[in-house]
């Protein structure tokens, strides 16, 4: 009896002190861990608890010169206080030579030449600054894990000091700077870039446009500072090249002196996004808005394969038999170079169809995305000819059309998104401004442009948000919104089954703060049949459809996606007889 309680004593003791070790590596691993989920609750509690606060004013104003001046701004507008942790906090300081910016809700202090402003209008996601011959963009990110694996090294990385992961790494060179990275793309797109680490480890790129043109800007300074955790700051400069040899070495030494420091604070947009029509439209491209912005009956759309002939012609007119039902909206997609398609607008006008052309600055259709960027011969003005005959062909066509300019841009799979077009969100805009102004020199007033982003931005990076494309106000007149039940084809890219609602519902949680104003459409959309039953699927979008009264219009994109032969995403809407009555069913409601 005695050996057996000394055998129960020692197992007992030893389950004591495997249990205080196991406690003390859950409480090392809180104290160290850089996993951005708990990462967030550690400050909520360090911050928002224990009220310890992350302004300095000896860090902040130290190497200032005195006389400085100090700015400060609480939620993007000007305040006297000094920030209390609360909110979304600024200070900008200046002494005649620096401009030092203190961005207390992305946790950083960097340095700017004298005279620099800032924007703060998108503030959650990054923070504008602009001066004499450049201009910057400063975001904190956060580096999504590849994996089970990538998320157990990282880990280990954070609890062992001496283990490293170079995971964060990794996923900014990919995610951010492969095209920058990549010499066939340089080669084709006349860019020079060099890549290098600094003394404290961090991400350095420089890239040059080799014929410019009519660019605004032709250098570009890429900086990324790693904090340690899955955090990185982003900082993109770009150059008027005139410039460079004044400004761009002391921006190098600006951006070494930067420092990070724990976030706080809940960031506050301030935008003020509205539609203004076009005065100069003609009174039947007027009514046709009108329609869209105020009418109360959804307007259906179709897209089916080989559009400009079998499509046009007889696919879409034996769906409508099938139907019994006739779509007022066609889609078409028109690629760089290729004319203005007047013979099927002629056809779908005299069907009594509205057209939503699709005009998309590719040469390959996306499938090349290292080929050369039609978005950056547009920047330069390579492409001014080509935009100019097809917006001369639209204005003499005269009839009012649906104007769909690269959608998708916030994507990392067409020619004309962010990540492959020098992983600037400004070039979009410009371009857009500049083919806008084109049509406008043209007497194109029969034209309702749609800005068109996808639900889901990818990389999904604050800089690559749908926001960071958006033109303005004066180049937009309907808000285009994309959501896809892709299946579950492709699950290992973790694509799953997606309902309608669960779609719709998170479009409207993100647009609907900024774009409540605008007419909406989704442009196009629609459910694989792969994972789950699509008549289903209908089903439940036509339950769901009058919940979402923004949306005017809805158009169906009858063809599938590709694996080799094999459609991965089937998304016909006759697929199968089920899938013709459920669509048939809930139209005729």
């Amino acid at each position: 009896m005695r050996a057996e309680g000394k055998k129960s004593s020692l197992w007992l003791r030893l389950l004591k002190w495997i249990a205080l070790l196991a406690l003390a590596a859950v409480v090392w691993e809180l104290i160290t861990t850089q996993n951005p989920k708990l990462l967030s609750i550690k400050r909520g509690f360090i911050h928002g608890v224990l009220g310890v606060s992350t302004v300095d004013a000896g860090r902040e104003t130290e190497g200032l010169c005195e006389g400085y001046t100090v700015e400060r701004y609480l939620n993007g507008a000007a305040s006297q206080d000094v920030y209390s942790g609360k909110g979304d906090g600024k200070s900008v300081y200046r002494d005649g030579k620096t401009t030092r910016l203190v961005n207390y809700l992305d946790g950083y202090q960097l340095d700017f030449p004298a005279g620099t402003e800032f924007d703060f209008s998108l503030s959650p996601l990054y923070t504008f600054a602009g001066g004499d011959g450049f201009d910057c963009t400063v975001s904190r990110e956060t580096a999504t894990y590849a994996g089970l694996k990538d998320v157990v090294k990282f880990e280990l990385s954070t609890f062992f000091p001496f283990y490293r992961s170079n995971s964060v790494e990794s996923h900014v060179e990919h995610y951010e700077y492969r095209f920058l990275r990549d010499e066939s793309w340089l080669k084709n797109n006349g860019v020079v870039s060099a890549v290098t680490t600094d003394s404290r480890g961090d991400l350095i790129i420089s890239a040059v446009l080799t014929e410019p043109g009519s660019a605004k800007f032709d250098r570009y300074l890429y900086c990324v500072h790693y904090t340690g955790s899955r955090e990185y700051i982003r900082v993109t400069y770009r150059f008027d090249s005139g410039k460079w040899g004044d400004v761009g070495p002391d921006f190098l030494t600006l951006f070494k002196g930067m420092r990070s420091f724990d976030p706080t604070g809940e960031g506050v947009y301030s935008t003020d996004y509205k539609p203004v029509p076009d005065e100069n439209w003609t009174e039947e491209t007027k009514k046709l808005y009108d329609e869209l912005k105020s009418g109360t009956e959804l307007k259906w759309g179709i897209f089916t394969g080989d559009i400009f002939e079998n499509g046009i012609d007889s696919e879409i007119p034996e769906l409508e038999k099938k139907l019994d039902f006739t779509f007022p909206i066609v889609l078409c997609y028109i690629h760089e170079n290729m004319e203005f398609p007047a013979e099927f607008m002629d056809k779908a006008a005299a069907s009594g169809k509205t057209v939503e052309l699709t005009y998309q600055m590719t040469a390959n259709n996306n499938t090349d995305l290292c080929a050369r960027s039609p978005l950056l011969d547009i920047v330069t003005g390579a492409e001014d000819g080509p935009i100019r005959s097809f917006a001369r062909a639209a204005a003499a066509w005269g009839r009012p059309f649906i104007f769909r300019l690269n959608n998708e841009m916030n994507s990392d799979w067409t020619s004309y998104s962010g990540v492959v077009n020098l992983c600037d969100p400004q070039l979009f805009k410009e371009a857009w401004a500049k083919i806008y102004g084109i049509f406008r020199e043209e007497g194109v007033d029969n034209c309702i442009w749609v800005f068109n982003p996808h639900d889901r931005s990818a990389p999904p990076a604050k800089w690559n948000d749908a926001l960071c494309y958006y033109p303005g106000n004066e180049y937009v007149h309907m808000l285009g919104v994309t959501g896809y039940n892709n299946g579950t084809y492709y699950s290992w890219q973790a694509e799953t089954w997606r309902s309608f609602r669960e779609i719709y519902d998170a479009v409207e949680d993100k647009y609907a703060p900024f774009f409540s104003e605008f007419p909406w459409m989704i442009t196009e959309f629609a459910s694989s049949s792969f994972g789950g039953d699509k008549a289903e699927w209908i089903d439940g979008m036509f339950a769901a459809l009058p919940d979402y009264p923004r949306i005017k219009a809805a158009v169906w994109f009858s063809s599938a996606d590709y694996d080799g032969d094999v459609p991965a995403r089937p998304y016909w809407l006759d697929e199968t007889e089920a899938t013709v009555e459920a669509f048939r069913r809930g139209v005729h409601k």
